[in-house]
Protein backbone atom coordinates (compact mmCIF):
# COMPACT_ATOMS: atom_id res chain seq x y z
CA UNK A 1 0.00 0.00 0.00
CA UNK A 2 2.76 2.18 0.69
CA UNK A 3 3.83 2.37 -2.76
CA UNK A 4 0.79 3.07 -4.21
CA UNK A 5 0.17 5.73 -1.78
CA UNK A 6 3.72 7.17 -2.66
CA UNK A 7 2.80 6.56 -6.61
CA UNK A 8 -0.36 8.79 -6.14
CA UNK A 9 2.25 11.45 -4.19
CA UNK A 10 4.42 11.75 -7.25
CA UNK A 11 1.58 11.50 -9.41
CA UNK A 12 -0.35 14.97 -7.61
CA UNK A 13 2.97 16.26 -7.24
CA UNK A 14 3.53 16.10 -11.22
CA UNK A 15 0.18 17.22 -11.61
CA UNK A 16 0.63 20.46 -9.43
CA UNK A 17 3.97 21.40 -11.45
CA UNK A 18 2.21 21.09 -14.83
CA UNK A 19 -0.19 23.28 -13.63
CA UNK A 20 2.45 25.82 -12.50
CA UNK A 21 4.14 25.72 -15.52
CA UNK A 22 0.92 26.51 -17.55
CA UNK A 23 -0.23 29.26 -15.36
CA UNK A 24 3.31 31.22 -15.84
CA UNK A 25 2.91 30.20 -19.47
CA UNK A 26 -0.54 31.97 -19.16
CA UNK A 27 1.21 35.11 -17.06
CA UNK A 28 3.84 35.18 -19.95
CA UNK A 29 1.32 35.41 -22.23
CA UNK A 30 -0.48 37.76 -20.99
CA UNK A 31 2.13 39.82 -20.10
CA UNK A 32 2.99 39.77 -23.90
CA UNK A 33 -0.39 40.76 -25.32
CA UNK A 34 -0.22 43.91 -22.55
CA UNK A 35 3.10 45.23 -23.98
CA UNK A 36 1.94 44.56 -27.31
CA UNK A 37 -1.43 46.54 -26.80
CA UNK A 38 0.81 49.77 -25.36
CA UNK A 39 2.82 49.80 -27.92
CA UNK A 40 -0.01 49.81 -30.30
CA UNK A 41 -1.69 52.30 -28.98
CA UNK A 42 1.48 54.55 -28.73
CA UNK A 43 1.86 54.02 -32.37
CA UNK A 44 -1.43 54.79 -32.67
CA UNK A 45 -1.40 57.89 -30.64
CA UNK A 46 1.80 59.49 -32.86
CA UNK A 47 0.04 58.98 -35.98
CA UNK A 48 -3.15 60.93 -34.73
CA UNK A 49 -0.79 63.86 -33.54
CA UNK A 50 1.44 64.00 -36.72
CA UNK A 51 -1.78 63.73 -38.71
CA UNK A 52 -3.59 66.49 -36.75
CA UNK A 53 -0.69 68.78 -37.18
CA UNK A 54 0.03 67.57 -40.85
CA UNK A 55 3.03 65.45 -40.57
CA UNK A 56 6.57 66.60 -41.19
CA UNK A 57 6.57 65.86 -44.67
CA UNK A 58 2.93 66.91 -45.32
CA UNK A 59 1.98 69.75 -47.17
CA UNK A 60 2.34 73.42 -44.77
CA UNK A 61 -0.73 75.37 -44.86
CA UNK A 62 0.49 78.40 -46.77
CA UNK A 63 -1.78 81.81 -46.47
CA UNK A 64 -4.04 82.48 -49.50
CA UNK A 65 -2.27 86.29 -49.87
CA UNK A 66 1.23 83.96 -50.60
CA UNK A 67 2.69 85.73 -53.63
CA UNK A 68 5.69 87.61 -55.16
CA UNK A 69 4.29 90.12 -57.59
CA UNK A 70 7.32 91.33 -59.50
CA UNK A 71 9.40 90.81 -57.00
CA UNK A 72 11.85 87.94 -55.72
CA UNK A 73 9.90 84.40 -56.63
CA UNK A 74 9.30 82.44 -53.63
CA UNK A 75 5.99 80.80 -53.65
CA UNK A 76 4.86 77.80 -51.08
CA UNK A 77 5.95 77.33 -48.01
CA UNK A 78 8.12 80.10 -47.34
CA UNK A 79 6.74 82.81 -49.43
CA UNK A 80 5.67 86.14 -48.29
CA UNK A 81 2.40 87.61 -48.05
CA UNK A 82 1.67 89.89 -51.03
CA UNK A 83 -0.63 92.78 -50.31
CA UNK A 84 -1.79 95.12 -53.41
CA UNK A 85 -2.07 94.75 -57.10
CA UNK A 86 -0.03 91.98 -58.18
CA UNK A 87 0.55 93.31 -61.28
CA UNK A 88 2.29 96.68 -60.09
CA UNK A 89 5.49 97.71 -61.75
CA UNK A 90 7.25 97.42 -58.82
CA UNK A 91 7.26 94.94 -55.85
CA UNK A 92 8.73 95.89 -52.52
CA UNK A 93 9.74 92.63 -50.80
CA UNK A 94 10.14 93.56 -47.40
CA UNK A 95 12.07 91.14 -44.57
CA UNK A 96 11.34 92.38 -40.80
CA UNK A 97 10.38 90.91 -37.54
CA UNK A 98 7.65 92.27 -35.30
CA UNK A 99 9.74 92.83 -32.80
CA UNK A 100 12.92 94.23 -33.89
CA UNK A 101 13.39 97.83 -33.14
CA UNK A 102 14.93 98.73 -36.09
CA UNK A 103 11.81 97.56 -38.46
CA UNK A 104 9.74 99.43 -35.46
CA UNK A 105 11.08 102.43 -36.90
CA UNK A 106 11.17 101.48 -40.31
CA UNK A 107 7.63 101.37 -40.20
CA UNK A 108 6.94 104.64 -38.57
CA UNK A 109 9.43 106.57 -40.88
CA UNK A 110 8.26 104.78 -44.17
CA UNK A 111 5.03 102.83 -43.63
CA UNK A 112 2.63 105.89 -44.92
CA UNK A 113 4.33 106.29 -47.72
CA UNK A 114 4.41 102.73 -48.77
CA UNK A 115 0.89 102.16 -48.22
CA UNK A 116 0.06 104.78 -50.44
CA UNK A 117 2.25 103.75 -53.25
CA UNK A 118 0.65 100.77 -52.70
CA UNK A 119 -3.06 101.95 -52.89
CA UNK A 120 -1.87 104.22 -55.77
CA UNK A 121 -1.16 100.93 -57.45
CA UNK A 122 2.23 102.42 -57.86
CA UNK A 123 3.31 99.42 -56.40
CA UNK A 124 2.75 95.94 -54.20
CA UNK A 125 4.58 94.82 -51.07
CA UNK A 126 5.19 91.30 -49.80
CA UNK A 127 6.02 91.26 -46.17
CA UNK A 128 8.44 88.44 -44.88
CA UNK A 129 8.03 87.86 -41.60
CA UNK A 130 10.87 86.22 -39.50
CA UNK A 131 12.00 85.43 -36.04
CA UNK A 132 15.26 86.76 -35.87
CA UNK A 133 15.19 89.11 -32.74
CA UNK A 134 11.78 87.33 -30.94
CA UNK A 135 12.20 83.72 -31.32
CA UNK A 136 8.66 82.32 -30.40
CA UNK A 137 7.12 85.82 -29.55
CA UNK A 138 7.95 86.46 -33.35
CA UNK A 139 6.76 82.87 -34.56
CA UNK A 140 3.67 83.60 -33.07
CA UNK A 141 2.91 87.21 -33.76
CA UNK A 142 4.32 85.89 -37.78
CA UNK A 143 1.61 82.76 -37.37
CA UNK A 144 -1.39 85.93 -36.26
CA UNK A 145 -0.16 87.86 -38.94
CA UNK A 146 -1.13 85.08 -41.65
CA UNK A 147 -4.39 84.85 -40.08
CA UNK A 148 -5.22 88.39 -40.31
CA UNK A 149 -4.12 88.04 -43.90
CA UNK A 150 -6.83 85.49 -44.15
CA UNK A 151 -9.54 87.69 -43.73
CA UNK A 152 -7.58 90.46 -45.69
CA UNK A 153 -6.68 92.74 -43.16
CA UNK A 154 -2.48 92.07 -43.66
CA UNK A 155 -1.93 96.02 -43.49
CA UNK A 156 -4.23 96.72 -40.24
CA UNK A 157 -2.66 94.10 -37.91
CA UNK A 158 0.91 95.24 -39.20
CA UNK A 159 0.50 98.24 -38.32
CA UNK A 160 -1.22 97.51 -34.82
CA UNK A 161 1.86 95.14 -34.37
CA UNK A 162 4.70 97.51 -35.13
CA UNK A 163 2.66 100.28 -33.16
CA UNK A 164 2.62 97.93 -30.10
CA UNK A 165 6.06 97.23 -30.63
CA UNK A 166 7.96 95.08 -28.06
CA UNK A 167 5.09 93.18 -26.57
CA UNK A 168 6.18 89.97 -25.92
CA UNK A 169 3.31 88.31 -28.14
CA UNK A 170 1.13 85.50 -26.14
CA UNK A 171 -1.70 83.82 -28.14
CA UNK A 172 -3.93 86.30 -25.69
CA UNK A 173 -2.59 89.39 -26.80
CA UNK A 174 -2.50 88.46 -30.37
CA UNK A 175 -6.43 87.83 -30.31
CA UNK A 176 -7.02 91.27 -28.43
CA UNK A 177 -4.99 92.41 -31.31
CA UNK A 178 -7.28 91.26 -33.58
CA UNK A 179 -10.35 92.54 -32.02
CA UNK A 180 -8.65 96.18 -31.19
CA UNK A 181 -8.15 96.09 -35.38
CA UNK A 182 -11.80 94.69 -36.37
CA UNK A 183 -9.81 91.08 -37.48
CA UNK A 184 -13.01 88.82 -37.64
CA UNK A 185 -13.90 85.84 -39.03
CA UNK A 186 -11.96 82.78 -38.09
CA UNK A 187 -9.21 84.96 -36.68
CA UNK A 188 -9.36 83.99 -33.20
CA UNK A 189 -9.73 80.14 -33.85
CA UNK A 190 -6.87 80.49 -36.48
CA UNK A 191 -4.35 82.23 -33.68
CA UNK A 192 -5.21 79.78 -31.17
CA UNK A 193 -5.15 76.68 -33.16
CA UNK A 194 -1.62 78.10 -35.16
CA UNK A 195 -2.66 76.87 -38.24
CA UNK A 196 0.11 78.91 -39.82
CA UNK A 197 3.07 77.94 -37.76
CA UNK A 198 4.98 75.63 -40.22
CA UNK A 199 4.53 78.28 -42.66
CA UNK A 200 5.76 81.19 -40.44
CA UNK A 201 8.81 78.19 -39.80
CA UNK A 202 9.47 78.16 -43.16
CA UNK A 203 10.12 81.93 -43.90
CA UNK A 204 13.01 82.04 -42.32
CA UNK A 205 15.02 79.56 -44.69
CA UNK A 206 13.40 81.40 -47.74
CA UNK A 207 15.49 84.91 -46.31
CA UNK A 208 18.87 82.36 -45.75
CA UNK A 209 17.79 81.13 -49.85
CA UNK A 210 17.93 85.24 -50.52
CA UNK A 211 21.01 86.07 -48.13
CA UNK A 212 19.23 88.01 -46.02
CA UNK A 213 21.01 88.60 -43.03
CA UNK A 214 19.45 91.02 -40.95
CA UNK A 215 15.97 93.06 -40.40
CA UNK A 216 15.16 95.23 -41.97
CA UNK A 217 16.02 94.20 -45.37
CA UNK A 218 14.12 95.82 -48.60
CA UNK A 219 14.27 94.73 -52.08
CA UNK A 220 12.45 96.53 -55.12
CA UNK A 221 11.54 94.13 -58.09
CA UNK A 222 14.75 91.84 -56.40
CA UNK A 223 17.15 94.12 -56.17
CA UNK A 224 18.69 95.58 -52.74
CA UNK A 225 17.41 98.59 -51.53
CA UNK A 226 20.03 100.42 -49.71
CA UNK A 227 19.85 101.88 -46.58
CA UNK A 228 20.53 105.11 -47.61
CA UNK A 229 17.07 105.63 -49.19
CA UNK A 230 15.18 104.52 -45.69
CA UNK A 231 12.92 107.50 -46.13
CA UNK A 232 9.80 108.38 -47.63
CA UNK A 233 11.62 110.32 -50.46
CA UNK A 234 13.96 107.76 -50.94
CA UNK A 235 11.52 105.18 -51.57
CA UNK A 236 9.10 106.93 -53.30
CA UNK A 237 12.20 108.23 -55.85
CA UNK A 238 13.53 104.53 -55.98
CA UNK A 239 10.13 103.37 -57.10
CA UNK A 240 9.62 105.29 -59.71
CA UNK A 241 13.31 104.40 -60.69
CA UNK A 242 12.54 101.49 -61.17
CA UNK A 243 9.17 101.43 -62.70
CA UNK A 244 10.88 103.09 -65.30
CA UNK A 245 12.90 100.27 -65.97
CA UNK A 246 16.29 102.18 -63.75
CA UNK A 247 18.61 100.91 -60.79
CA UNK A 248 17.98 101.02 -57.06
CA UNK A 249 21.35 101.96 -56.90
CA UNK A 250 19.73 105.59 -57.36
CA UNK A 251 21.13 107.49 -54.23
CA UNK A 252 17.99 109.24 -52.02
CA UNK A 253 16.86 112.89 -52.72
CA UNK A 254 17.17 113.22 -48.63
CA UNK A 255 20.77 112.43 -47.99
CA UNK A 256 20.86 113.85 -44.79
CA UNK A 257 18.44 111.87 -43.77
CA UNK A 258 19.44 109.20 -40.77
CA UNK A 259 17.75 105.25 -42.03
CA UNK A 260 17.27 102.56 -39.27
CA UNK A 261 19.78 100.09 -38.74
CA UNK A 262 19.11 96.52 -39.48
CA UNK A 263 18.90 94.07 -36.59
CA UNK A 264 20.56 91.21 -37.06
CA UNK A 265 19.78 87.43 -36.00
CA UNK A 266 20.04 86.74 -32.11
CA UNK A 267 21.87 83.42 -32.51
CA UNK A 268 21.39 82.99 -28.53
CA UNK A 269 17.92 83.31 -28.92
CA UNK A 270 15.77 80.53 -28.62
CA UNK A 271 14.05 79.92 -32.30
Amino acid sequence: MSSKKAEARERIKAMREEQQRQEKRRERMMRYGVAVAIVAAVAIIAVAVAASRGGDDGPVAVPDAVGSGNGQAIEGDGGGILVGDASAPVTIDYWMDFLCPHCADFETANGPAIQTMVDAGEANIVYHPLDYTGAVYSRRANNAFACAAQEGKAAEFKSAAFAAAGTQWSTTSLVDLGEQVGIGGDYESCVRDDDFEDWAAAVPQSARDHQVEGTPTVFLNGELLPNSSWTPEGIQAAVATVAAGGSVATPAPDASATPPAAETPNPSATQ
